[in-house]
């Protein structure tokens, strides 16, 4: 499958982003009522420590053998490297999977839906992050960036699917811990992955990014490969 080109590119001796209205404005994520730079959004809850994703072995994100911004539209300067991962929700003890066989809105959803031992393609994620671990965004198997939708409504709020073509404020998370468990934070909204156990049918294990405080449906484990 060709993956699609996610990122502008931009040559090996950038240090440094520009941000612009431009920037929000294209994405569709710009939102004056929510801060759209890394440490902006609410402090965590005691007891929960700033953490990274462990990128050990991680290669540059490149298009044609040139390596890519990282977090472009966010204010965050650096050049991006990837590893690839199954992310295991805790308490569904299932890996996350891309729905791509849904259509519609709902067109390479997350869900929390794989039992550990079946996973295919379509559970593996790739990490990126240009901090070393400890803000990330996640290109999802269908070669999009997992986007969480603040522009939907309703039950759908939130939703995380793989539709990003370049890392914005509602791709980019920073990670925290807590007793091992790791926890993914929208920088723009200050609220988590979560895990909806009380959703049925095909949204049944949904995964969102509406969660408001690190609890046992947003706790998350990183399977490396």
């Amino acid at each position: 499958m060709r993956r699609k080109s996610i990122l502008v590119l931009v040559a090996t001796a950038v240090v440094a982003v520009v941000v612009t209205p431009l920037a929000l404005a294209r994405a569709g994520e710009g939102d004056p009522g929510h801060p759209s730079a890394r440490g902006s959004a609410a402090a965590p809850p005691a007891g929960l420590s700033p953490g990274h994703i462990d990128m050990t072995g991680a290669t540059p994100l490149t298009r044609d053998g040139e390596q890519q911004l990282g977090f472009e539209g966010t204010g965050v300067p650096g050049l991006a490297s990837c590893r690839e991962y199954k992310i295991l929700s805790l308490a569904a003890n299932r890996y996350i999977a891309e729905e791509q066989g849904y259509t519609g809105a709902s067109h390479n959803m997350l869900r929390a839906r794989t039992v550990p031992g079946t996973t295919g393609s379509w559970e593996v994620f790739e990490i990126c992050s240009d901090d070393g671990g400890h803000t990330v965004f996640l290109q999802a198997p269908s070669g999009y960036l997992v986007t969480a939708e603040y522009g939907y409504t309703g039950k759908n709020l939130g939703m995380l699917r793989g539709r990003g073509e370049w890392a914005d404020i509602w791709e980019t998370f920073d990670v925290w811990t807590d007793g091992g468990k790791y926890y993914l934070r929208n920088i723009s909204r200050g609220t988590y992955f979560t895990c909806r156990l009380d959703y049925t049918g095909q949204y049944y294990e949904e995964m969102k990014a509406t969660g408001a405080a690190p609890g046992a449906w947003e706790a998350l484990w990183f399977d490396g490969q």
